[in-house]
């Protein structure tokens, strides 16, 4: 009987022995896994990073050119009426010329027949002034004659391109745009 008893404590203590190794295996497992899907995440973190690293030297390569078209999706009016847009609107600086096809809500001060409405010009860049904020971005100014209208334009680009444009005109209210700056289209 003894036989018996000792048998049985030695095949539970295996049976335990089995249980405690599949254990460990299993946390092992597990850690493993956890390990792997951390190193993946610092993956996705590293290449986030990687990309907001890339964008900011492609800003600061168009600013530092006075080559880029700001491209805006929403517009403010100085009574705060706001409108999306969705056409193809834009601003262009290239070096010291400037070229604006921008839609216009407002008050117009003095109105003009056969005005064309929109904030229109091709000219040149008068007293351009480039800012670097730092950290928040930068600060370009200019003045642009158009046909029958002086404007005098203020763009605020961050790090990563977004940007408000701010326009102020002798014969209109000011407006204000939202979007982004990229690279001139050469078509």
């Amino acid at each position: 009987m003894n036989n018996v008893w000792h048998s049985s404590c030695q095949n539970a203590y295996e049976l335990k022995s089995k249980n405690m190794k599949n254990i460990k295996l299993i946390v092992v497992i597990i850690f493993l896994l956890g390990s792997a899907n951390s190193f993946a995440q610092l993956s996705g973190k590293a290449k986030r990073q990687q990309k907001k690293e890339f964008k900011k030297q492609e800003i600061e390569q168009l600013i530092s050119n006075q080559k880029f078209t700001f491209i805006p999706r929403s517009l403010t009016t100085s009574s705060g009426y706001t409108k999306d847009l969705n056409f193809s609107y834009e601003l262009k600086l290239n070096q010291d010329s400037s070229e604006a096809y921008l839609p216009f809500w407002g008050k117009a001060h003095l109105a003009k027949i056969n005005d064309e409405g929109g904030i229109l010009f091709e000219t040149t860049a008068d007293d351009l002034e480039i800012k670097n904020l730092n950290k928040k971005g930068y600060e370009i100014r200019f003045k642009a004659k158009g046909k029958e209208d002086t404007y005098q334009i203020k763009l605020e680009v961050s790090k990563q391109g977004y940007s408000s444009l701010f326009i102020t005109s002798n014969n209109k209210s000011h407006i204000s745009y939202y979007g982004h700056i990229e690279a001139i289209d050469e078509k």
